[in-house]
């Protein structure tokens, strides 16, 4: 407890990004959900990949790793060891591509059934594409296969359901293969890209289920295209280099990861065509006095965690949750800072 202590103290400012490059995390409250996103401007500053692992799977900070970044959500659904129809090995039957080679990440390539491919071509544009149309068709599920665009993906992960193809509700032609878990009210999982394709999210969203999803996004995300990701037992998120989601199945078999250019570059080897860059509005910076008073309120608090458990620390979290959207805290921005990186610091739970 100490060490987490320690450690959660010396976070520096995390929450915002200035200038051109501009990645985001939101904690709060929207539309009456909790949700704990990432969001990622790919104006070509920032881009977003698929990390990919070996059969026996990997951790998500493995994964994090393998591709040089610091922010990273978890991938699809996979076959865990410890389900008695997976032979004893973690494994993906999922379409995935990485730098370019879909073939050695993908047991059946290029057979992705039901599910559909989230990716990202050499310039970090986003697309989202399916290569077979799997039993769908007589779902009557509105798919155009792109043979094209899926082979001009640098990464890739394929997952079911879509909630979102080209702005329309398309869940309904999944409903034969949604099970009781994802018809009930929870944290859902999803990656999207916005209207305009500019804007990536990804993250998690509480007390909802499946087919409530797509309404959602759209609504408080503007997204266009959305996949839903893996959530229960292998819900991750690391942000800034910082772990603030791990569940009990450590090892997963994929995951979207946030790379800066340079990151990129070095990675893939590719230069990527130049954009427009993002100009974000400036916030406010909290001061050595405003961080010292975030420790002081937080080491203030810990004494009733410790003593009521898991509840009370949720139950803090709740409030700074409704907080965060208060008009008179909004309307104040040093407090608002102040809220939010309290609210983090709840969140970590280990370092990269």
């Amino acid at each position: 407890m100490f060490k987490k202590l320690i450690l959660i103290l010396n976070i520096g400012i995390l929450f915002f990004s200035f200038g051109f490059a501009y990645k985001e995390l939101i904690i709060q409250n929207i539309d009456k959900k909790p949700v704990r996103v990432i969001k990622v401007i790919l104006d070509g500053q920032h881009y977003v990949v698929s990390s990919v692992a070996e059969d026996g799977g990997a951790t998500l900070q493995e994964l994090t790793k393998k591709v040089g970044g610091d922010t990273a959500v978890n991938g699809t659904f996979f076959c865990p060891d410890d389900y008695s129809s997976c032979g004893g090995t973690t494994h993906t039957n999922s379409e995935r591509i990485y730098l370019g080679d879909g073939a050695s990440w993908s047991r059946h390539r290029p057979d992705t059934s039901i599910r559909m491919v989230f990716g990202f071509d050499k310039d970090g544009n986003s697309a989202f594409v399916q290569n077979n149309m799997g039993k769908l068709i007589d779902a009557g599920l509105w798919i155009k296969p792109d043979q094209k665009k899926l082979e001009s993906l640098q990464f890739g992960i394929g997952g079911f359901p879509a909630f979102l193809l080209e702005g329309e509700d398309v869940v309904e032609g999944y409903n034969a293969y949604l099970d009781t878990k994802m018809n009930t009210a929870g944290n859902k999982t999803f990656i999207c890209s916005t209207e305009d394709g500019s804007t990536i999210y990804m993250g998690v969203v509480g007390g909802i289920n499946i087919p409530q999803m797509p309404a959602y996004l759209k609504k408080n995300f503007d997204c266009r295209n959305a996949l839903n990701l893996d959530a229960g037992n292998s819900i991750g998120m690391i942000y800034s280099g910082f772990v603030l989601d791990q569940s009990n199945r450590t090892r997963i078999m994929d995951a979207f990861v946030v790379l800066t250019r340079e990151q990129y570059i070095n990675l893939t080897r590719i230069t990527p065509s130049n954009k427009t860059p993002y100009d974000a509005e400036e916030q406010y910076q909290l001061t050595e006095k405003d961080q010292q008073k975030v420790k002081t309120i937080y080491n203030a608090l810990q004494p009733f965690i410790i003593q009521n458990g898991t509840k009370q620390k949720r139950s803090f979290i709740s409030l700074l949750r409704s907080a965060v959207t208060a008009p008179k805290i909004v309307a104040d921005p040093q407090k608002l800072a102040i809220i939010k990186d309290l609210l983090w610091r709840f969140f970590v739970i280990g370092e990269l």
